[in-house]
């Protein structure tokens, strides 16, 4: 009788049984009951939820910090840090905010996807998936990069850096790694070229240093030049921190000076811990992903995945600079290339609230009463001291100024649209 036992199908099976014996059902009877034959209780099943977690090397140090926890896909990441003096979210991100602004900050990125691509042909690969060009970029050089299905639509974004004429190393958002790995992967099948593509993720722990004394922490543990001429925005180099081979990346996600340093997982907590004490003296702290989220979106710097949805694309985005439709054919050009000469129906908008509200994450945006949009991420910004965040409107709303009605807590309060970033729109302070 199957898995059940005939629990669920006996009497199907019996009624079969009767018209092809010609008896009826009370003639042909049941069958034998087996075990396991008797209902199985809730309370029988009950127990732990068996989640797959992981976590990065640096872990047990953000404990020892006050973490603060939050799960992004399998990713135990914190949240923000609880002090002696300080244990209210709010207050506790605004701190972590300021140090990075004004001092110096860390924040664990280990969870970024990390995969190293060698071969000849690599710069050929590269150039097939992603909207940019990357096949001329120079060895010690990064380049921001994104990645388009064959609909135009972005998928994915991360940084390509060049160590070598035939050696790359990509960074992936977190919960896209085992996708861009697979998708780079399956365009490989059948193109006879020599790349081979290795997943570092979990062999690899990631730190990010910014803010304005950054490079002062940095140059007490590293013999790598830092200044702006030997060490410039957007390049990259292997160097020792702290006596740990380490690759070295000056970008700036959160719109300070900064440094990404990628290291062997084992050398974890040992650098975490020097590159703390580095900072003592310029009063450094640890930052979580609230306070990173708020710094990026002070920039203006689109998550994907967060910012976008499935049908978005980078002329929508206000990103069309990614794509290079003077390439050579590449996954998603066609697509592009027609995108490129229309008018989208919503972009992606800068908005500042006029008074004191903060809308949430997916609230509503109205114009003279007609739903226009939606909010994709809004923060208080303690240098506007006001709300400041992105939405998607109708491209005749995105003029500099234009006003809107955004849903807070079930009444309507007045923003306006900036077509600038909230902070530092000319990139002055990354390349100090």
């Amino acid at each position: 009788m199957g898995p059940c036992q005939g629990r669920m199908c006996q009497l199907s099976a019996i009624g079969i049984c009767a018209h092809e014996t010609k008896r009826s059902m009370s003639e042909t009877g049941t069958t034998t009951a087996r075990p396991p034959n008797p209902s199985v209780t809730l309370g029988a099943l009950a127990g732990a939820r068996h989640h797959p977690i992981r976590r990065t090397p640096m872990h047990y140090e953000h404990d020892a910090h006050g973490a603060v926890w939050m799960d992004m896909g399998e990713w135990k990441r914190p949240r923000f840090y609880q002090t002696p003096k300080c244990s209210e979210e709010k207050a506790c991100v605004e701190e972590e905010y300021l140090a990075v602004r004004e001092r110096v900050g860390l924040i664990d990125v280990s969870t970024l996807g990390k995969l190293d691509v060698k071969g000849r042909d690599c710069g050929k690969l590269l150039d097939k998936v992603y909207a940019g060009r990357l096949s001329d970029l120079r060895p010690g050089r990064v380049r921001y990069a994104v990645l388009c299905d064959e609909a135009g639509i972005m998928l994915d974004d991360g940084t390509v850096s060049r160590l070598a004429d035939d050696h790359y190393f990509i960074t992936t958002t977190t919960g896209n790694l085992e996708f861009v790995e697979q998708w780079l992967e399956w365009w490989l099948i059948g193109a006879g070229w020599d790349v081979h593509i290795t997943n570092l993720t979990g062999g690899l722990a990631a730190l990010n240093l910014a803010g304005p004394k950054a490079r002062n922490v940095l140059a007490k543990l590293t013999s790598c030049e830092l200044n702006t001429k030997a060490f410039s925005y957007m390049a990259c180099q292997h160097g020792e921190v702290g006596g740990v081979h380490a690759l070295l990346m000056r970008i700036g996600f959160v719109g300070e000076t900064g440094w990404e340093i990628h290291f062997p997982a084992e050398s974890g907590a040992y650098l975490w811990r020097a590159l703390l004490e580095a900072g003592r003296d310029f009063d450094i702290r640890p930052f979580g992903v609230e306070a990173q989220r708020l710094l990026r979106l002070e920039k203006r710097h689109v998550i994907v995945g967060v910012d976008t949805d499935a049908l978005t694309n980078p002329f929508e985005a206000g990103m069309g600079w990614v794509a290079k439709l003077d390439k050579e054919d590449f996954i998603g050009r066609a697509a592009l290339l027609r995108l490129s000469g229309e008018e989208p129906h919503q972009r992606l908008a800068g908005f500042i609230m006029n008074e004191g509200s903060l809308p949430e994450d997916g609230a509503a945006i109205l114009v003279n009463g007609k739903l226009v949009g939606r909010v994709t991420s809004a923060r208080y910004s303690p240098l506007n001291r006001k709300a400041v965040g992105l939405a998607w409107i109708p491209p005749e709303l995105t003029r500099e100024g234009a006003e809107i009605d955004v849903r807070v807590g079930g009444r309507l309060a007045r923003a306006h649209i900036t077509q600038q970033a909230f902070y530092d729109p000319e990139g002055e302070r990354l390349r100090m």
